[in-house]
């Protein structure tokens, strides 16, 4: 997957992220986690994996509690995402969002392939 830069210039975090992607060990859902654009150092992960909520293979359910608006935003804009409804599970609700991108959903089905050879 090659780096793109997200947001730079955002009040959080100016000089942006990158979206990282893997996959969730335990069902192969999207993990994908935000890394600082200027050093690489984890920034903070984007989804959670709630293994009992019902997600198609093209949506994940986001942390939205764990990042800042102005990054939430900044990743639709992008246009890989589109929310399609609120997830609440235990003490919090988030987004879920269907990903648009068929780039990034290539990326994914490369992640699970290469989760699934590791796990072999």
């Amino acid at each position: 997957m090659e780096n793109r830069l997200i947001g730079a210039g955002m009040f959080s975090y100016p000089p942006g992220v990158h979206l990282r992607i893997h996959v969730y060990q335990i069902n192969q859902r999207p993990a994908l986690s935000l890394v600082c654009a200027d050093d690489d150092e984890p920034y903070a992960n984007l989804t959670a994996n709630v293994v009992h909520a019902h997600l198609a293979d093209d949506e994940v359910f986001v942390a939205a509690w764990n990042l800042p608006e102005d990054v939430l935003e900044a990743l639709l804009v992008t246009g890989w995402f589109t929310p399609v409804r609120t997830l609440a599970t235990g003490h919090v609700s988030g987004p879920v969002w269907k990903i648009q991108s068929a780039e990034l959903l290539a990326w994914i089905a490369e992640a699970r392939a290469e989760a699934g050879v590791q796990a072999s």
